[in-house]
């Protein structure tokens, strides 16, 4: 029961109470399988169509179901191909390891497997950072990249993860995760505003529920390695910008903040960039998943850009 003591607004609890079951949100057209590659199951999801194929790959601790109203915006045009990474979704757990080069080899392998040729692909986070890697390492396998979400003002140092204040939300969040596996839909719709910023509104149904389903199918045990994947953050980082030098597909980097300014009016700006194959735009006060905050305006710039390439 909402009260006063509780972080979210009161009003959210009545919102979520009502909204469907993600079976209910999935268009009924849509396709869900399972492809081997590179030695484990890949669960995804496919609008399908005699289109070009555009592959999306998700951030850490997401899901396929992340891009379900991007996919159904831009699944017009193209073979929508969302993938669930290893350890998340209907994939299989990460027990051979989870590193940036298996993530790489993963979508490779199902980039083969599904015969897609050489699939445009857009990612987020970890999905972006994956995306580079693979243009980089299979030119032939990316016709055209975007890079959702490449922040500056993220940490640069994995110290903060050894704090007390991280570990009490970490093991809260933890807590919560486990509880998710055995909940009805009623009771994580009403949990889940726990995990929500002091205050904030109720997201939208397409956006909370699909988060909330992607948080109940996470391998607990990749979430718990977590922790320790915070202090290679300035590596990767560095590996990600050496991989962005030798790609030479076109890439469109959508950078944003982590940490964006409260009130503030979300704007979008071009940077430039040394590469000629690379295109960056800033989106001002707009956090790190642009495609959830910003919708319209992501699949305004994904569109005109894949169109282009």
């Amino acid at each position: 029961m909402v009260n006063e003591q509780q972080p979210y607004r009161a009003d959210a609890a009545a919102i979520v109470r009502r909204y469907r079951p993600i079976e209910v949100l999935i268009p009924p057209h849509w396709r869900a399988d399972t492809v081997f590659a590179n030695g484990m199951r890949h669960h995804y999801y496919r609008t399908g169509g005699d289109k070009p194929p555009l592959v999306l790959l998700h951030g850490f601790l997401e899901g396929a179901l992340t891009w379900l109203r991007t996919a159904r915006a831009l699944e017009r045009d193209y073979d929508m191909i969302m993938v669930d990474a290893r350890g998340h979704g209907g994939s299989d757990r990460a027990t051979t390891g989870f590193s940036q080069a298996s993530l790489v080899e993963d979508a490779a392998g199902v980039i083969r497997a599904l015969q897609l040729g050489a699939p445009r692909v857009i990612g987020h986070s970890q999905g972006g950072a994956t995306g580079i890697h693979l243009a980089a390492a299979y030119p032939e396998l990316v016709h055209s990249l975007i890079v959702e979400g490449w922040g500056d003002d993220g940490h640069q140092s994995g110290d903060f993860a050894s704090s007390p204040a991280y570990q009490a939300w970490f093991n809260g969040y933890l807590a919560w995760l486990e509880r998710l596996k055995t909940q009805t839909h009623a009771e994580r719709m009403s949990g889940a505003l726990t995990q929500l910023p002091p205050g904030a509104p109720a997201l939208p149904e397409d956006e909370y529920v699909p988060w909330v389903e992607n948080c109940a199918r996470l391998d607990l045990e990749l979430v718990r390695h977590s922790v320790t994947m915070w202090s290679e953050l300035a590596e990767r980082k560095r590996e990600m910008i050496e991989a962005l030098g030798r790609t030479t597909c076109p890439v469109l980097i959508m950078k944003s903040s982590f940490f964006p300014q409260p009130g503030a009016l979300p704007s979008i700006r071009e940077e430039s960039s040394d590469q000629p194959n690379v295109t960056i735009v800033r989106f001002e006060n707009v956090g790190h998943l642009i495609h959830r905050d910003q919708l319209d305006q992501f699949i305004g710039m994904a569109s005109q850009f894949l169109k282009e390439h």
